[in-house]
């Protein structure tokens, strides 16, 4: 008798092990669609998959959504729109993502924007910064959780007017909408702040940029009062690199959002940084002291080896963003989910973030101040900062929104 029940007992162990792998939780899957490649992706695609992926451990650690464990699909747009929209595609039609996430371009982010509008599905920009995705191209489908160029704009703007106001800008950026959306975002603030300001000169040199040799010397000539530059990602330590045997720093005054951020600083020395040059910076965690940020950053920098910036630190937020709004809607839905974020107030590192519901953009704070070597780290960064309070400052009202939708059909 006791050998028939032993039997039965083991019949049934072995009948849960082979039944369990059926009944595992279906994962939810995701799309983590980004620049990976090159010089651009070293700087932005890796860091921010890297908090994306901490984010998905930590919560399937915890239980997971609705009982189900995260599962990220990346991709490398390798910085071409058309690549990305076939990845895109891909990730949608055959991978069935719930949702898409990333991208460092400004032009490939509109452009997935655009295609996965058509195909119903939610896409979050969590580095692509053209003031359009979410303002004049914005639609139900598209949300941003990071800063855009007019927040930008005017952060840098206010602070070049506090710190030089001169009235003789010369302008230099990316020669693509990014760039030129950029220079009309911090004219317009800045001639509203120093009446009879006006741009005296302009240079738009191709993305990926290495030698800025002949952009710098006609700089250096002009008699500008100061500069204002977009340039971003590798082209600020290559323009750094070719810039400081000149001693341009020393001789030039200039302001660049992206001079402040922790993905290009953290890789340069005392040989050759952007001394003096007034940049902004979207997280400046040695300026942070809040409860998601004091656990959050040294975990970052102790699985990775990297400096957290803002690619790592949007990343790592959107996951926790989508898990409460799916949360909240109880289901995969997409519609409800939308409908959960919309006015969502998140956490986040830089700390609460609301999405606006008139253009789903989330007003993440921007903090600007010069570049400079202080005691405390062996690595230049912003001192001094400062950030527009409240952050909704530096974002266009949902009138101006509004009134801009109208205006492009």
């Amino acid at each position: 008798m006791k050998k028939i029940v032993l039997i039965g007992f083991i019949a049934l162990i072995l009948s849960f092990f082979s039944i369990a792998p059926t009944q595992a939780a279906e994962p939810i899957k995701f799309g983590f669609l980004h620049t990976l490649s090159g010089g651009v992706g070293q700087v932005y695609g890796v860091p921010d998959q890297a908090g994306v992926k901490i984010a998905v451990e930590e919560i399937n650690k915890a239980g997971g959504v609705l009982g189900r464990p995260l599962e990220m699909i990346s991709r490398d747009d390798k910085l071409k729109a058309e690549v990305g929209v076939r990845e895109a595609k891909d990730l949608i039609l055959n991978q069935k993502v719930h949702w898409i996430q990333g991208i460092v371009s400004s032009g490939i982010a509109l452009a997935v924007s655009a295609y996965c509008k058509t195909q119903k599905v939610i896409f979050i920009d969590t580095v692509a910064q053209s003031a359009a995705t979410t303002g004049e191209k914005g639609h139900r489908y598209v949300f941003r959780i990071t800063t855009n160029t007019t927040n930008y704009a005017r952060s840098i703007a206010n602070a070049a007017a506090k710190f030089w106001g001169g009235k003789k800008v010369f302008i230099i950026g990316p020669d693509y909408e990014y760039g030129h959306r950029c220079k009309k975002d911090f004219m317009k603030t800045y001639t509203g702040l120093v009446p009879g300001a006006e741009v005296v000169g302009e240079l738009w040199p191709k993305l990926g940029t290495k030698d800025f040799t002949p952009y710098i010397t006609k700089i250096m000539s002009s008699n500008a009062d100061f500069v204002y530059t977009s340039l971003w990602g590798g082209e600020v330590l290559s323009f750094t690199k070719t810039a400081w045997p000149f001693g341009y720093f020393d001789r030039v005054k200039m302001a660049g959002q992206d001079w402040g951020n922790m993905e290009g600083l953290s890789k340069m020395t005392r040989k050759a940084y952007p001394k003096g040059v007034l940049g902004g910076s979207h997280y400046p965690w040695w300026l942070l002291d809040n409860p998601i940020n004091n656990v959050y950053y040294p975990k970052f920098k102790k699985v990775t080896g990297m400096d957290a910036g803002l690619a790592a630190a949007s990343g790592y937020t959107t996951v926790y963003a989508m898990k409460k709004a799916i949360e909240k809607a109880g289901s995969l839905d997409t519609e409800k989910i939308i409908d959960a974020l919309e006015g969502m107030v998140i956490d986040s590192p830089v700390g609460p973030l609301k999405i606006r519901a008139c253009d789903h953009q989330a007003m993440w704070p921007f903090w600007v101040g010069p570049v400079a070597f202080t005691k405390e780290f062996s690595w230049p960064h912003i001192t001094d900062a400062v950030a527009m309070d409240p952050p909704d400052k530096g974002y266009r009202t949902c009138s101006e929104i509004e009134a801009a939708r109208k205006a492009q059909k």
